[in-house]
């Protein structure tokens, strides 16, 4: 089994006595160490009116995504990963947290963590508090993906002026997606809303391509900037379906289908966001919708003009290999699982797509191998369509307490027939 450790600490602090973990430095002064890349310092500035709890949950979630993308997968999808973090308020961090930490790692990434903690150096932070503030903006992830738009649509047309945020890829194309994106809600609406987007990843290439913790990191700076700017609530638009994400085949169970908004994520989110302290709220205005019937709310809200010009700008797809077969690296291929969901989209909503994807760019020998490069997913959509609602799949899984399973496998149900609607090849 593939094994990888970690320790995160401040840039500057004595660390000669590491064992067998690797460093990962976080800036104090400037924007980069030799080991992490960040817009943040160690006490979050340029965020104001931070806490130390707040900026160890950052520190945390931001090392495991480091330790993430720096350990290769090997033979097995499974690896242990040990993470060390120098954390502001030790008194917090019991073994009962570290556990639940490590816990949510596990189910998102399939991996076995290892967390502990050690006292940082004194840096000049505010004391541990209970975090309350008074204001009603809330704070909504933005990430150039297309439900996340459609989440900001739907904010700025109820009139509520979010502030978003969104994690500054590496990649070129979600980079290019991002800026599309923030650039049209800007002109499109008045006063322009505020997106800031932060850079925070390892220093040098990755080593693992399948970054399944990152979806705390982004939780976790999400939650920093509703801190920073006095809001209480986390708005993380994603359409029910997909937070579900139910396996379409029973070899595609565990982490192997992404958990990066399940039910279960957000609610154990939560439950560390209340050991620490921490007064956010996370919620999902699409929790109970397909991705469909969340485009067809938004369209029915009359968004401004062009708004369909800017969705086909987001990105959804899973793969992003244009290259290697004749057209762009910034298309989304229209053929992956994440694309279909998408495609089927528009044609539930009965808007127009004007996407430009791969499977659509191409012809002939080209798409041939796009297809084939594909065929696991299409027929992984196709099982799924013929076989339905995998009732059994749905009373085995993990949720909350409390969740409302019938109308899970509803809504499980409704994201079956909005797939069935894509022509498959």
């Amino acid at each position: 089994m593939t094994s990888g450790a970690f320790f995160v600490l401040p840039q500057g602090e004595n660390h000669s006595a590491v064992d067998d973990y690797a460093i990962l430095e976080w800036p104090t002064v400037g924007t980069a160490t030799e080991t992490v890349v960040s817009d943040l310092a160690w006490n979050l500035a340029p965020l104001q009116d931070s806490a130390p709890q707040v900026a160890d949950l950052v520190h945390l979630a931001a090392g495991a995504y480091m330790t993430d993308r720096n350990t290769p997968r090997g033979v097995r999808f499974s690896r242990d990963l040990s993470l060390k973090v120098a954390v502001l308020t030790p008194q917090l961090w019991t073994d009962e947290l570290c556990d639940a930490v490590a816990g949510l790692l596990g189910w998102l990434t399939g991996d076995a963590w290892y967390l502990t903690v050690t006292p940082a150096a004194d840096i000049d932070i505010p004391e541990p508090t209970t975090l309350a503030t008074g204001s009603t903006n809330p704070v909504s992830l933005l990430s150039g993906g297309l439900d996340s738009f459609l989440g900001a649509l739907h904010l700025l047309q109820d009139g509520q002026h979010p502030q978003f945020i969104g994690h500054k890829d590496t990649a070129t194309s979600i980079r290019q997606a991002q800026n599309s994106v923030g650039r049209w809600l800007t002109q499109a609406f008045t006063p322009a809303p505020s997106y800031s987007r932060i850079a925070l990843t390892q220093a040098g290439s990755r080593r693992e391509p399948s970054s399944r913790s990152r979806s705390l990191m982004f939780l976790s700076l999400g939650v920093a900037a509703a801190v920073s700017c006095g809001g209480k609530s986390l708005i993380v638009p994603e359409n029910g379906y997909t937070g579900i994400n139910l396996p379409l085949r029973p070899n595609r169970g565990g982490a192997l289908s992404t958990r990066s908004t399940h039910p279960e994520t957000f609610f154990r989110f939560g439950q560390i966001l209340e050991s620490l302290a921490i007064d956010v709220t996370v919620t999902n205005p699409f929790e109970w919708m397909t991705k469909g019937e969340a485009m067809s709310m938004v369209a029915a809200s009359s968004p401004p003009t062009g708004w369909l010009e800017a969705a086909a700008l987001t990105l959804s797809c899973s793969k992003l290999d244009g290259n290697w077969f004749e057209a762009s690296p910034n298309y989304n291929c229209g053929l992956c699982v994440p694309c279909l969901v998408r495609r089927a989209t528009f044609i539930k909503a009965g808007v127009p797509d004007m996407t430009i994807y791969v499977c659509d760019a191409v012809t002939g020998d080209p798409l041939n191998k796009l297809i084939d490069a594909r065929r696991g997913d299409i027929e992984a959509v196709k099982y799924a369509i013929a076989g339905g609602v995998d009732e059994d799949a749905i009373d085995a899984g993990t949720w909350p307490p409390g969740y409302d399973l019938d109308q899970a496998q509803a809504l499980v149900k409704r994201g079956l027939d909005e797939l069935a609607m894509v022509t498959l090849p």
